[in-house]
């Protein structure tokens, strides 16, 4: 049994204005670095073969504040692992999105359609298609037993992935919700069944807690 840690990157600026990121690249604001080290501080005891990481910055300045003082393991970055394109949405407000494409925005929000994709962007089903190529990579990478992933990404592939580790249909996705340097774990045994052993975690953000 292999466990993978998976982390939703920490809060931007436009995460903080509710604005679509998409594949756009924002850095951490003060408040997303400060998450990525609450949270290493939590996973600091943790032994990790290996971290992958989308090549966004917001996810590579989350990864290396989870492993800032730490020499034990290196990050590799996944383009793989970027967020959904939203195409001619992103950097737009939500308000933003419903004004401007009304009919759009109430079938996204309504339809609960997989194949639904923004002007120029990308559909639920291929941005799962995307997820399965990187659950074949992770598995390949992952071989022995007992080896613990790190893989820190973005909300709309931590859908995708769980929903594909979970054997879920991708209209499933939407069920799941992940907060900024959230933590969920999912152990996959060796005849390929997974478990879900901790769904979106965010005691390690708590006020009071030091970093």
């Amino acid at each position: 049994m292999n466990r993978y840690l998976l982390v939703r990157h920490g809060t931007t600026e436009w995460n903080a204005q509710r604005r679509i990121q998409g594949q756009s690249d924002p850095s951490l604001n003060p408040t997303g670095q400060r998450q990525a080290r609450r949270l290493g501080k939590r996973l600091a005891s943790v032994p990790f073969a290996e971290v992958r990481c989308s090549d966004l910055r917001r996810c590579s300045e989350t990864a290396a504040g989870i492993l800032l003082g730490r020499n034990d393991v290196r990050l590799k970055e996944m383009p793989e692992l970027r967020e959904k394109n939203f195409g001619a949405w992103e950097g737009l407000t939500f308000h933003e999105v419903q004004a401007r494409y009304p009919d759009l925005y109430r079938h996204w929000l309504a339809a609960a359609d997989p194949s639904f994709a923004p002007p120029g962007g990308e559909s639920d089903l291929q941005l799962c298609s995307r997820a399965d190529t990187v659950v074949d990579r992770l598995r390949e990478t992952c071989t022995d037993s007992g080896r613990n992933l790190l893989v820190v990404t973005h909300g709309g592939m931590l859908r995708a992935l769980i929903t594909r580790l979970l054997g879920l249909p991708a209209q499933k996705m939407w069920k799941f919700r992940f907060a900024n340097a959230g933590l969920s774990v999912v152990s996959l045994f060796e005849e390929g069944s997974a478990v879900m052993d901790l769904l979106n975690d965010t005691s390690h953000l708590e006020e009071g807690l030091g970093e």
